[in-house]
Formats: structure tokens, C-alpha cells, sequence
């Protein structure tokens, strides 16, 4: 390995590089984590570019993935070294999942949905099991991203505003991924062990982070909700919720949307103390 690409293994770019390359060779992260010796959970994070990478692990992912080391650390590599059937299997998968359920959806409709065979179907993904387990870590990874970037970007606001505009992001992603965002809250009973555990995980750190930006906001005095668990619980479904009703085609944007949401979640935020009677 060169010092050029060592230099270029520790950039922050990298994670983004691995979870494309995953998700361009068709794999989840428990496929991928258990080929190279970590949990689903670390590599997770190093795809987000949470923890720092040794070229030794970088090289067992990129043979895990098919890849040579350089195709994986090159940041001019090319994404698309597989055709287009792969993303066609997933869309047909979330046009049917969210359609007929995910017990209600067989691999030959998912097949007829992406027009191709159901051999081809197969080629990529072994069950619907797999299929799901794609999806979901897709939509996590997604609003794990978006959630901590935003968090990232105004971390020296006080507090209101840093949970007004975490509060936006996560409205936000559900009026606009409203397919995979669907599947992600009606379909978690279909997950099987020990991805189920690992994905609710995944989902509790995003309320976790609600819940940190609320209590900061108490502690400033921004804030006066009397209970602040139940008004966390509340404002993550009113922004999980528009996956449910929310229509783009409707009088109001996804941006005024998750904006609106916003303004409401930091009013509930501001309900006095309950009176006695």
C-alpha cells in the first residue's frame, strides 16, 4: 500500500466509500461484519466514520467485498461496477413491502416489480429476510447521517435551536423517504434475531439524541414540558408519522412540513408545569 493511499485510508470519506461499496455488491452489514471478524454495530460505525480503520481491516473489507484495496480507498472509483438490477430488486422490494406488507409480498412479486426474473431476484438476495435487513440498515444508516450531521452543524447554537433543527432534520427525511421510512416503523415486528435487536438499537440512538438536545433545553430554562420522556416519545412520532400521511403532491413542501413540525415539537416542549386542581 502506498502512502498515498494509507494517507487516503484515514480521510473522512472513507466510511461512505465502504457502505457504497456494500451496498453496490448487494450485502448487509451482518454479511459483511461477520466476514471480516467485527459486530454489525462496528462496522456500522465505520461506515459513518465514527471510529478510525487500520489498513490491515480496510484490506479484509475490500476482500469481503470482491474489491481490490485501491478500487476501495481510490476516491475517483467508480460506484457502479454492477448493473442496474440490484437497485431495481430493493425499489420492487419497497414498492411491495409497503403495498401487500411484508408477509403478504412473495419473491415472485418482487421479481414482476422489478421486471426481472425471479433467478435474479435470488442472484442478489437469498430470502425476503435479507431483503428487509437491507432496506433497514439503509434507512438507518440514511437518518443516522442526516440526524448527526445537522446535529454537527449547529452545535454552537443553544440549546432550543439545536433540537429545533434536529427535530426538522428527522421530519424531514420522513416526508421525503416515505417508502423505506414506512417500512421502518410498520415492519420491525418481520425482523428476525438478532437484527431486530441490533436495528431497535439503531433506532434508540436517534431518539437518544432527541432526548439529549431536550434535556439540555430544560437545563437552560428554554424549556418546560413537565414530562420531558413522554414529550421526547411524542415529538419522534409526530416526525416518524408523516412516512404515514404526508403526500409531496399536497399544498405544503417537505421543507415547510418538517419546518412546521419543528415549531410544534418546541411548543409541546414549552407546556407549563401541570396546575393542581
Amino acid at each position: 500500500m502506498t502512502k498515498a493511499t494509507a494517507e487516503t485510508a484515514g480521510s473522512g470519506e472513507l466510511g461512505r466509500r465502504v457502505r457504497a461499496a456494500r451496498n453496490g455488491a448487494g450485502l448487509t452489514l451482518e454479511q459483511v461484519s461477520s466476514k471480516i471478524g467485527v459486530s454489525p454495530a462496528t462496522l456500522s460505525l465505520i461506515e459513518r466514520d465514527k471510529v478510525s480503520i487500520t489498513v490491515d481491516r480496510l484490506t479484509d473489507i475490500a476482500a469481503a467485498l470482491d474489491l481490490e484495496l485501491d478500487e476501495l480507498v481510490s476516491p475517483h472509483r467508480s460506484d457502479t461496477r454492477h448493473d442496474d438490477t440490484l437497485p431495481k430488486v430493493l425499489e420492487a422490494a419497497i414498492e411491495c413491502f409497503t403495498r401487500w406488507g411484508y408477509h403478504g409480498t412473495s419473491m415472485r412479486q418482487i421479481a414482476q416489480a422489478a421486471n426481472v426474473s425471479v433467478a435474479g431476484v435470488y442472484h442478489y438476495y437469498e430470502s425476503k429476510q435479507q431483503m428487509l435487513v437491507a432496506i433497514l440498515d439503509s434507512t438507518m444508516t440514511g437518518l443516522i447521517d442526516g440526524v448527526e450531521g445537522v446535529r454537527a452543524k449547529v452545535a454552537d447554537r443553544p440549546p432550543e435551536e439545536r433540537f429545533a433543527a434536529i427535530v426538522e432534520a428527522l421530519a424531514y427525511y420522513h416526508a421525503t423517504s416515505r417508502g423505506t421510512a414506512f417500512i421502518g416503523a410498520s415492519e420491525m415486528r418481520s425482523l428476525e434475531e438478532p437484527n431486530r435487536t441490533r436495528i431497535a438499537q439503531l433506532r434508540r440512538s436517534v431518539q437518544h439524541v432527541i432526548d439529549e438536545e431536550a434535556a439540555a433545553a430544560v437545563e437552560s430554562g428554554a424549556f418546560s414540558v413537565p414530562d420531558l420522556k413522554i414529550a421526547c416519545r411524542v415529538v419522534a412520532n409526530m416526525c416518524t408519522s408523516l412516512a404515514q400521511w404526508y403526500s409531496p403532491s399536497g399544498p405544503v413542501g417537505p421543507e415547510e412540513a418538517a419546518a412546521d413540525v419543528a415549531e410544534y415539537a418546541v411548543a409541546i416542549m414549552k407546556i407549563g408545569p401541570r396546575r393542581a386542581d
